[in-house]
């Protein structure tokens, strides 16, 4: 499947513009046609606008979260979206924004849809901010859906700065042990060898091999660092581009120890929103499903969801499928077969979210309160090792001294 861009006109001859998913451009057109969308220019690729003009970096999540919480306030207050585009377009001062505001206004101004006009920016907008809004339209509910994007945009976001603030003091502590060690092993233990040396002792074997492990990193500092930092880059491009390495590396990082909990948590949250928001915003579940898979950041809660969707697609329940799931937790299952047998499940997913939201809060907490006394053991444990291992010949140079 490849991704075309299209200008069409829709059954009552308005213009419309937007991208598509399809085998090639015959099979595009044709899905178009099937949906009274009447093409008239398919292309392949994803370039930045319908019109060729280049945009610059895509927008920060940051601004987008404001961008989105804007557009829907002034829409619910009853603004076109025209209007609401061209008051934001006069209140943002960053030149990437400004660009593509200025390019979804003349999209809209020319007769184009709000999601096309999100399509334009697929390094911004997600499929399902997209598929959201586009629902939003068939619906005539855009601006409940604008709301619905908004939360779920913000609270993406949140959940976002929660993972990294509980990984970034770890990873700056184990920098800083890193940069401790190799300062004792490159510049202290040397000076301690030459006052060794001129005492006729043998140092103990801690020592000795402390030693060695010096001369090499004095000698090979650079070549340790080049092998690395190859090593590095070639296990991160392993993992990003080769599918086996991709899932090994993902169905790790939800398999460590406390923190693989706290991993689940967060993709647990951002499947029940997701899923809330696209079922809210009147689009069918098993499309809903599918754009979930894709939003997901784990190819193994990716796979596990598509299951879950092909069991849906042959007459099972969404409550039931989730069930035989192990990624799943059995609430899960439980809240959305009762959203299934009240006609809530939007609300019953949202409330898991919620849920789960809270938990990452709680537990955001307590892994930054024991993260740290838990990296100054290591620390101090590593530091400590070395000083004692530089410190044991003084023992043997006080007897060595006395005789």
């Amino acid at each position: 499947m490849q991704e075309f861009r299209y200008k069409a006109r829709n059954k009552d001859g308005s213009a419309t513009q937007g991208i598509i998913e399809a085998e090639n451009e015959q099979a595009a057109a044709s899905l178009l046609i099937s949906k009274n969308i009447f093409p008239i220019d398919i292309k392949a690729g994803a370039e930045s606008s319908l019109s060729g003009f280049s945009f610059g970096k895509k927008i920060s999540r940051k601004d987008k979260v404001f961008f989105i919480r804007q557009l829907a306030t002034m829409t619910k207050a009853g603004l076109p979206i025209s209007q609401a585009l061209s008051t934001l377009l006069e209140q943002s001062t960053k030149a990437n924004v400004k660009k593509m505001i200025e390019q979804m206004t003349r999209d809209i101004e020319a007769g184009g849809t709000l999601s096309a006009a999100f399509g334009a920016f697929p390094e911004t907008f997600t499929k399902t901010d997209i598929n959201m809004i586009a629902s939003g339209e068939a619906s005539g509910k855009i601006d409940e859906v604008l709301v619905h994007m908004a939360v779920q945009t913000e609270k993406s976001y949140k959940t976002l700065k929660k993972i990294k603030t509980v990984f970034i003091y770890p990873a700056f502590l184990t920098l800083v042990v890193i940069g401790v060690v190799t300062g004792l092993m490159i510049f202290v233990l040397p000076q301690m060898e030459d006052l060794y040396s001129g005492f006729d002792v043998q140092l103990p074997i801690p020592t000795r091999i402390l030693i060695s492990l010096s001369h090499f990193l004095a000698r090979y500092f650079l070549l340790v660092i080049l092998i690395a930092v190859a090593i590095f880059v070639s296990l991160r491009i392993y993992t990003r581009t080769n599918e086996t390495g991709k899932y090994i590396w993902h169905r790790f990082k939800i398999n460590i120890p406390i923190v693989g909990k706290f991993v689940q948590l967060s993709y647990l949250s951002i499947f029940t929103r997701t899923l809330s928001s696209l079922v809210a915003s009147g689009v069918p579940i098993l499309d809903s499903l599918k754009i979930v898979s894709e939003a997901m950041p784990n190819v193994v809660y990716t796979d596990s969801i598509m299951q879950v969707r092909g069991k849906v697609k042959q007459g099972k329940s969404l409550s039931a499928s989730v069930k035989e799931d192990e990624l799943f937790p059995v609430l899960i299952s439980q809240m959305i077969g009762v959203g299934e047998s009240t006609g809530e499940l939007d609300s019953m997913l949202k409330n898991m979210a919620d849920y789960y939201d809270n938990e990452l809060d709680a537990m955001t907490k307590s892994l930054q309160s024991l993260m740290e006394p838990i990296m100054i053991v290591i620390m101090g444990g590593i530091v400590g090792t070395i000083i004692i291992c530089i410190l044991l010949p003084v023992y043997s140079i006080q007897n060595f001294v006395k005789k």
